[in-house]
C-alpha cells in the first residue's frame, strides 16, 4: 500500500472539511474534560495542566506537607508531655504523702504509731520507684536517652543490696560507724590532760568523718577560766580552770555535724542559761569542776551520737548512695573497720548497688535527652531522668528515714524518729520534695504550651495553604456546569449542521 494512501485527496472544500472535523473533535475533548472536572473537582489531572500556576501549586503543596508532618509530631509530643506531667505529679503526691506522715508523727506517738508511719513512708517510697519505671509506647520515661533500660532497681535491692553489692542500709551503717568512732563521741576525744584542764579535740587531721569543732566559736564566759581554741591541727579546745567559777555562769562552743549543720553546745553551772544547755555541778576545787565539765561534755556528745549524729550520718550516706550511677560509683568509707577509718575507699573498689541505671551524661540536660521538633527551628524537651536532683534528693530523704531502726521499749526511739524525720523533712523542703518536683513539672507545662501554640499555628497554616491550593487546583461546579451546557449546545448545533450538509445534493440545493 502506498504511503500516501492515507492522505486526503485535494479537492475544493477539503481543508474546510478537515478544520470542521478538528473543531468537532476539540469540542468533544473539551466536553469530556469538563465532565472530568465536574466529577473530580480538579481543574487538571497534572500540574502541567495548571499552566503558569503550577509552580505556586507545587510550592503550596510542599508547604502543606511540611505543616501536616509537623502537626503529626506535635500531636504525638502533646500526648507524651501529658504523660510526663501526669507521672511527675504522681511522684510529687507520693513525696507529699510521706512528708505529711513525718510531720504528723514527730514529737509524739506510740510504737504502733511510729511503725505505721514507717510503713506508710515505705509505701510512698515504693510508689515512687514504680512511677520512675513507668513506660509509654514500650519505652521507659525516666531513663534519659537509654529509653530501653529500666531506670530504677526495686526497693528491696535498693535498701538491702543483692548479695554482692551493698544496699542503702549498709552504706548508711558504715557511714554512721565512721562518724561515731570507737568512743561514741563523734570522733572527738575528751580528756583531762592536766587536773584543772578540760580538752576536747578532733581525732585526726583531715579526717572527713565525725563531728568537727568550729574555730572561734567559744561563747559565754566563766570566772577564773582560760579558754584556748578551738585551734591547731587537729583542732583542739582547752578550758583551764585557774580557780572556781561562779554558779549560773556558762560557756558554749559550736560543732559542725557531718551533714554541714552547725550546732551550739552550751554548758552551765547549776542553772541552765539557755534552753539546750547541759548543766553540771560546781566542784569543791578547780580540778573537781573540770572533772564535772568533762563528764557533761561526754554525756552531751554521747546523746548526740545516739540521736542527731545518726540522722546526720544517714543524710550523708543517703546522698552519697543516691549520687551513684553507671559511670559514677557512689563514695564508700574505707574499711573495715569503719569506726577508725579516716578516708574513703578508691572509687569503684567496694561493690555498691547502682540504684539508677539510665543515661547519666552530665553534659546533657535531662530535658534534652528527648527532644521533638514542633516547628521549623523550634523544638521542645520531653526527656527526664530519675536521678535529677529533685527526684534523687526526694528518694534520699525517704531512704534515710527508712534506713533507721525504731525499736520498741527504748526511750531513744522517739528521738531517733524525730531526728530522722526532721532531716528528711528539711531535704523535702529544699532540694527535694513537691516544691522541687514542681519545677520539673513546670518544664513540661511550658513545653505543652509551646506545643499547643505550634499546633494552632500549623492548623492555621494548613487552612490558609489549602485555601490557596483550592483556588488554583479546584473548579467551581456552577461554572463548569454552565460551560458544559453551553459547549453541549454548540456541539449539538454543529452536529445538526454537519448532518444537514452531509445530505445536501444538487437537487436538494436547487
Amino acid at each position: 500500500m502506498s504511503s500516501f494512501s492515507s492522505l486526503y485527496p485535494f479537492a475544493a472544500g477539503t481543508i474546510r472539511s478537515l478544520n470542521h472535523s478538528r473543531m468537532l473533535s476539540d469540542m468533544r475533548g473539551q466536553l469530556q474534560d469538563l465532565q472530568r472536572q465536574l466529577s473530580s473537582g480538579k481543574k487538571s489531572e497534572t500540574y502541567g495542566g495548571l499552566g503558569d500556576k503550577r509552580v505556586s501549586a507545587l510550592t503550596f503543596r510542599n508547604q502543606s506537607s511540611v505543616a501536616t508532618s509537623f502537626k503529626s509530631v506535635v500531636e504525638l509530643t502533646d500526648i507524651r508531655l501529658q504523660v510526663m506531667t501526669k507521672r511527675t505529679e504522681e511522684v510529687s503526691k507520693s513525696v507529699d504523702s510521706a512528708r505529711a506522715v513525718l510531720l504528723r508523727q514527730r514529737g509524739t506517738g506510740s510504737y504502733a504509731d511510729l511503725t505505721a508511719a514507717k510503713q506508710q513512708v515505705q509505701a510512698s517510697f515504693e510508689q515512687m520507684i514504680t512511677t520512675f519505671n513507668a513506660q509509654h509506647e514500650g519505652l521507659f520515661l525516666f531513663s534519659g536517652r537509654s529509653r530501653d533500660t529500666r531506670p530504677v532497681v526495686d526497693a528491696n535491692t535498693m535498701m538491702f543490696g543483692d548479695g554482692t553489692n551493698a544496699g542503702l542500709r549498709q552504706v548508711i551503717d558504715e557511714r554512721r560507724q565512721a562518724d561515731l568512732g570507737t568512743t561514741g563521741l563523734g570522733r572527738l576525744v575528751s580528756s583531762l590532760p592536766v587536773a584543772t584542764t578540760v580538752r576536747l579535740e578532733e581525732d585526726a587531721v583531715g579526717n572527713p568523718f565525725g563531728i568537727k569543732l568550729v574555730p572561734g566559736s567559744v561563747g559565754g564566759g566563766m570566772s577564773n577560766t582560760v579558754v584556748t581554741g578551738p585551734a591547731g591541727a587537729p583542732l583542739r579546745l582547752d578550758i583551764n580552770f585557774t580557780g572556781l567559777p561562779n554558779p549560773g555562769e556558762r560557756i558554749s562552743f559550736s560543732v559542725t555535724m557531718p551533714d554541714g549543720k552547725t550546732k551550739s553546745l552550751g554548758f552551765a553551772i547549776g542553772t541552765a542559761g539557755a534552753p539546750d544547755d547541759t548543766v553540771f555541778a560546781l566542784g569543791a576545787t578547780a580540778a573537781a569542776t573540770a572533772t564535772n565539765l568533762e563528764a557533761a561534755i561526754v554525756s552531751r556528745l554521747t546523746a548526740i551520737g545516739q540521736g542527731e549524729l545518726r540522722s546526720a550520718s544517714a543524710v550523708i550516706g543517703a546522698r552519697e548512695f543516691f549520687s551513684g550511677s553507671n559511670t559514677n560509683p557512689p563514695p564508700r568509707v574505707a574499711g573495715p573497720p569503719f569506726n577508725t577509718s579516716t578516708a574513703y575507699a578508691a572509687p569503684g573498689t567496694r561493690p555498691t548497688v547502682i540504684w539508677y541505671r539510665g543515661d547519666d551524661d552530665a553534659l546533657v540536660n535531662a530535658r534534652d535527652t528527648q527532644r521533638a521538633e514542633i516547628a521549623e527551628g523550634t523544638s521542645v524537651g520531653t526527656g527526664a531522668r530519675a536521678n535529677e536532683v529533685a527526684f534523687r534528693d526526694s528518694m534520699a530523704a525517704l531512704g534515710l528515714f527508712l534506713a533507721e531502726d525504731y525499736p520498741p521499749n527504748i526511750a531513744s526511739t522517739q528521738d531517733r524518729f524525730d531526728a530522722a524525720a526532721n532531716r528528711a523533712i528539711e531535704i523535702l523542703g529544699t532540694t527535694g520534695g513537691p516544691g522541687a518536683i514542681l519545677e520539673i513539672n513546670a518544664d513540661f507545662g511550658r513545653a505543652t504550651i509551646q506545643t499547643r501554640d505550634a499546633k494552632t499555628q500549623h492548623q492555621d497554616s494548613l487552612l490558609f495553604l489549602n485555601g490557596l491550593l483550592a483556588e488554583i487546583e479546584n473548579v467551581r461546579n456552577e461554572e463548569v456546569a454552565v460551560a458544559m451546557v453551553t459547549l453541549q449546545t454548540r456541539l449539538e448545533a454543529s452536529y445538526q449542521t454537519t448532518s444537514t450538509l452531509s445530505r445536501l445534493s444538487l437537487v436538494n440545493y436547487l
